[in-house]
C-alpha cells in the first residue's frame, strides 16, 4: 500500500457536507451525473509531463514524464471537480492503454467498467495555494476557496498503476443552506 504523506485516510476534519462526495467509493462521474442532469467534461491537458513532487516517488523513476491527463468535471459552466490522473509511459501500453483514448470521455467510464482494474483505499487532502494542483485548479476553473478538500486513490491493473487525484471546487466548498 502506498504512504501519501500528508494525505490522510480519514475525513475527520472535513466539512460534515462534503464526506459524503469525497468518500464516495464508486464512480465519482457517476454521482455527479445524478445530481447535476447538465454534467459536462472539459480536457484540459493530455500528454507526457514531469510528475508533482508528491507524486513522483510512486513510480520506478520519479524524474520521468509521465502520461498526465487533466480535466474539469462541470455542470453547465459551472466547474466542480479538478481531476489529474497520471501514470507511466509504458502502462499505456499494457494495463492502462486505453487511456491514450478516452478523448472527452470521463475516465471512470473506463476504470469501472473493467472488473479486473482494483482500487485502493482513498487518502484524503487540504491542500492550498502552495499545491500545484490547486494552482491548476483555479487556473482552470477561476477564483477558488484558499483551501480545497481532495482525494487521490490508485487503480490497479496487474503490475500498472494509475494515480487519480480529484479536487473539489467551489460549489463543494459552500455549506448547503438549510
Amino acid at each position: 500500500m502506498h504512504d501519501f504523506a500528508f494525505w490522510r485516510s480519514t475525513l475527520a476534519r472535513a466539512p460534515r457536507h462534503l464526506r459524503p462526495w469525497l468518500s464516495e467509493r464508486g464512480s465519482l462521474t457517476r454521482r455527479l451525473i445524478s445530481h447535476f442532469p447538465d454534467f459536462s467534461l472539459r480536457v484540459l491537458r493530455q500528454g507526457l509531463y514531469p510528475a508533482h513532487q508528491d507524486e513522483g516517488r510512486f513510480f520506478s523513476s520519479p524524474a520521468q514524464s509521465l502520461a498526465t491527463r487533466e480535466v474539469l468535471l462541470c455542470s453547465a459552466d459551472q466547474a466542480l471537480v479538478f481531476a489529474h490522473s497520471i501514470t507511466s509511459p509504458d502502462s499505456l501500453r499494457r494495463g492502462f492503454h486505453l487511456l491514450g483514448r478516452t478523448g472527452s470521455k470521463p475516465l471512470g467510464a473506463l476504470l469501472f467498467a473493467d472488473p479486473t482494474i482494483r482500487r485502493s483505499r482513498l487518502a484524503f487532502c487540504q491542500i492550498d495555494r502552495r499545491h500545484p494542483l490547486w494552482q491548476k485548479a483555479v487556473a482552470a476553473a477561476g477564483p477558488q476557496a484558499a483551501i480545497l478538500w481532495a482525494r487521490r486513490s490508485f487503480f490497479y491493473s496487474g503490475q500498472d498503476q494509475l494515480l487519480v487525484t480529484e479536487v473539489f471546487l467551489a460549489p463543494f466548498n459552500r455549506k448547503p443552506t438549510p
